[in-house]
């Protein structure tokens, strides 16, 4: 590969007799892999629905390697969100994390959602997790993997870390901080990575990563837990920051230090710090609060198996299912609350995409296609159909792909148009 010589020279002193070895391993072509998204399905279970032998990922029971040159593409396990293309590296982080059904997590950088859906799937649809992004454009990215994976109890935020992490100061039992940074373990993925790569970009990276890393520790409960990963290798935006974080918080022990690069890890390469705060935690006192009152979904919601949260209605008629939060959000800008259940037109509810794909998977009738009625189905055909007038959800494998209305000849189809594959 053509790195940067100022780079290939700090990684030659970096890694010693090693060198030689990540070398080798740079012109090899990039790992891949997938996660099974266990609130939708076992691991066992999609194993036996995925077309191609699997092998498992080391010490992951829910991530395996991804054949050679397998891309999701038109696969509608994918499309069902039964799996999350993650590399094997990337994995890692949410894992140093004890999650527990019940708890209140927050992924403080978290676009475009692969450590998000997997910490969801940790709370098994339990507790919260606030998944936060800066970047607005990147936040709607997040929030639609947050869809396919079918997680209905994640608050999506749009804030700056200091700003949410002062709002919420010492109310998370699981903090991750997956920060933005040079992007050195994305270089055989990401041409882009070497490209932006330079001295200046690196301590630049370094200087925002500390200050996210000090925002997130106000985040963390007494006996709370915070993850610091990035997906580089150098010393200033890992081992430095670390240290330099932990001469600021004394309240923090480190517990755990690890850099995985591409010749020594099954993915890229990732840089994991796991801190643990002093202090008893205790558990969150989630707030009880009454439902808005919605005819149109009072009437909508008796084609569905019972939805537990509360129902918010907002201006414009969009209806929510919004899991017990065990604080305020006031002053924080959110994006998504929790399940979007759908539209309220008046005379009428209109069920979202959200609502078919939910983990819950509430719809009582269903339509099951093969899978080429499924490629057409996602590309945006009409399917010809005998069937019962109304919505119903449309299933490939026994599991929702998206929402359909019956005319009773005909199944409309109301796949997104953004998620088409034509």
């Amino acid at each position: 590969m053509n790195l940067p010589t100022e780079y290939l020279a700090r990684m030659r002193e970096q890694l010693g007799d090693a060198f030689p070895a990540y070398l080798a391993a740079m012109d090899e072509p990039p790992k891949s892999a997938l996660r099974v998204n266990t609130l939708k399905v076992s691991p066992e279970r999609f194993c036996a629905l995925f077309p191609e032998r699997l092998t498992a990922l080391s010490g992951a029971g829910d991530g395996f390697s991804a054949p050679a040159g397998f891309r999701p593409g038109r696969d509608p396990l994918h499309a069902a969100g039964l799996y999350y293309m993650q590399e094997a590296s990337a994995q890692k982080p949410a894992r140093l994390l004890n999650i527990e059904p019940g708890m209140a997590v927050l992924d403080l950088c978290a676009a475009p959602g692969g450590k998000s859906t997997q910490l969801a799937a940790a709370l098994c649809g339990t507790g919260v997790l606030v998944a936060n992004e800066y970047v607005a454009s990147r936040a709607q990215i997040l929030v639609g993997n947050l869809e396919r994976m079918g997680v209905t109890n994640a608050i999506v935020t749009n804030a700056d870390t200091g700003t949410l992490c002062e709002r919420l100061q010492q109310q998370f039992d699981a903090v991750l901080c997956d920060a933005p940074c040079a992007g050195e373990g994305m270089f055989r993925k990401d041409p882009r990575a070497i490209a932006e790569w330079s001295p200046g970009h690196v301590n630049a990276c370094a200087l925002r990563e500390r200050g996210i890393l000090d925002n997130a520790a106000k985040a963390v409960k007494p006996g709370g837990e915070l993850v610091y990963s990035t997906c580089s290798f150098s010393p200033a935006e890992d081992g430095q920051t670390v240290r330099l974080f932990l001469a600021a918080h004394p309240d923090f022990s480190l517990v755990f230090e690890q850099t995985l690069y591409p010749h020594t890890s099954d993915g890229e390469g990732q840089y994991m710090a796991k801190f643990v705060k002093s202090g008893v935690r205790t558990p969150s006192a989630f707030l009880s609060e009454r439902s808005d009152r919605c005819k149109a979904w009072d009437a909508f919601s008796g084609s569905l198996k019972p939805l537990s949260g509360r129902v918010l209605c907002l201006r414009g008629g969009r209806v929510l299912l919004v899991p017990p939060l065990p604080f305020r959000l006031d002053g924080v800008r959110v994006i998504r609350a929790g399940l979007l259940l759908g539209e309220d037109k008046g005379n009428r509810f209109e069920p979202s995409h959200a609502l078919a794909l939910s983990s819950a998977a509430p719809f009582l009738r269903t339509e099951a296609l093969t899978d080429a009625e499924a490629a057409r189905y996602l590309a945006g055909e009409a399917l010809a159909r005998d069937s019962e007038k109304g919505w119903c959800a449309v299933t490939c494998r026994g599991y929702a792909l998206g929402l359909a209305k019956s005319d009773g000849q005909l199944l409309k189809n109301h796949y997104p148009k953004g998620l088409r594959m034509a």
